[in-house]
């Protein structure tokens, strides 16, 4: 099957078998519970919350046709997400490690192939950040804030994106992964765990996740360990701080409305997660996946709560800017359907540099050489992806 104009309502016994295997730089590519999309060329729009219904209207009344669209919002609120209005778009399963293709096989060749980066180090700025961020809280003022690091590094050769995804998606099947394209030539690439909302008809999908601990290599520790979490007042709190904000920007968007009581584990790689799925009717069909993500981001998980707060602080205490880490990724149908992740566990690459971010979210109770161990297990699911050796 060749690349066509967006037609949703295809069997998938016709799928295409093998998205990646079509990817090519500069394309959007997504693998998520709504299966794949391959998209190619376009017009590039830049969108905030305030004008994205009007400037897509305008465009489509001037090119005559609806087109899905695809594209990344960044971390800062009120920021304008970059997208593209896609030519041509493709369907298929969300990828598995058994369909990967050519892709695949190149991923298997030796360390030349590979990038280096400095090996694991103390972060005594990150740790002072985490220990300032404790004397913030407040009983009616800050609840809690996400603080993230940054590693960069030169690249030797330009990455080949392809053997980049096909690796993620063989660490992390379950992961929503993606590349999509950034202006001036860069790619975010990365393997989210976190669905930020999932539209399909009427009906929309939410699930935050907020409360972690590292993997363990002892599967009798491990257990051991998301057990505890299961327990763990500190992480319960952090997550219902989620779970409550999610709620109630959908409430009034929503028909009976359904938020579990409690959360429930889920496990990537290198983290255990306390996990909640959040679903309801849409009262408006006109409410498109878009507009959701623009009203949910960004959530208490890379954030904090309540957000102007923690974007102050954010600002105040990180050491770089975030740009499209910790934002939203994901595509839209013309029918407003789609599915928009949180854009965490990701790289932006150009041809000779990357840069990857990860996070912990700081409550009270926090302890800043356990959030630092976290977010260094966070890198790993990133840093595995790209075959990264430590000298």
């Amino acid at each position: 099957m060749t690349l066509q104009e967006a037609d949703y309502s295809i069997p998938a016994s016709e799928w295409l078998r093998d998205p990646l295997a079509e990817y090519r730089q500069g394309d959007f590519l997504m693998s998520g519970t709504a299966g794949s999309i391959l998209g190619r060329g376009g017009s590039r729009l830049r969108m905030g919350a305030q004008n994205s219904r009007q400037e897509l209207a305008e465009f489509f009344a001037a090119t005559g046709r609806r087109s899905a669209i695809a594209g990344v919002l960044p971390f800062a609120p009120g920021g304008s997400g970059e997208f593209v209005v896609m030519d041509s778009t493709l369907r298929g399963p969300r990828l598995a490690p058994s369909g990967e293709g050519r892709a695949a096989n190149a991923a298997g060749t030796g360390n030349d192939r590979r990038t280096a980066m400095a090996p694991n180090a103390p972060d005594p700025h990150y740790t002072a950040a985490v220990a300032k961020a404790l004397t913030k809280f407040t009983a009616d003022g800050l609840q809690k804030v996400v603080l993230a690091r940054s590693r960069s590094t030169t690249l030797p050769k330009p990455l080949d994106i392809n053997q980049l995804l096909a690796r993620l998606i063989r660490q992390n099947p379950t992961a929503y992964v993606f590349a999509a394209p950034l202006p001036e030539g860069r790619t975010l690439v990365g393997a989210s765990p976190e669905l930020l909302i999932r539209r399909n008809g009427t009906m929309a999908l939410s699930n935050p996740l907020a409360g972690s601990v590292p993997r363990c290599a002892d599967p009798v520790q491990d257990l051991a360990n998301a057990a505890a979490l299961l327990e763990s007042a500190k992480d319960l709190r952090e997550h219902a701080i989620v779970v409550e904000m999610v709620a109630e920007v959908l409430n009034p968007l929503c028909i009976n409305l359904q938020v579990p009581a409690a959360p429930e584990l889920v496990r990537t790689g290198s983290m255990w997660h306390l996990s909640s799925k959040i679903s309801g009717r849409l009262k408006d069909p006109e409410t498109t996946s878009l507009d959701l993500a623009f009203a949910l981001h960004p959530t208490p998980a890379v954030c904090g709560w309540p957000t102007q707060m923690a974007c102050d602080l954010i600002e105040e205490l990180e050491e770089s800017n975030r740009g499209f880490y910790a934002g939203a990724v994901g595509w839209m149908d013309a029918a407003g359907d789609g599915e928009w992740a949180v854009s965490i566990r990701c790289a932006d690459v150009s041809n000779d540099d990357l840069r990857v971010h990860a996070g912990a979210g700081i409550v009270p109770g926090s302890d800043p050489e356990l959030e630092l161990a976290e977010t260094e297990a966070k890198f790993r699911t990133i840093l595995a992806g790209l075959g990264v050796t430590q000298p």
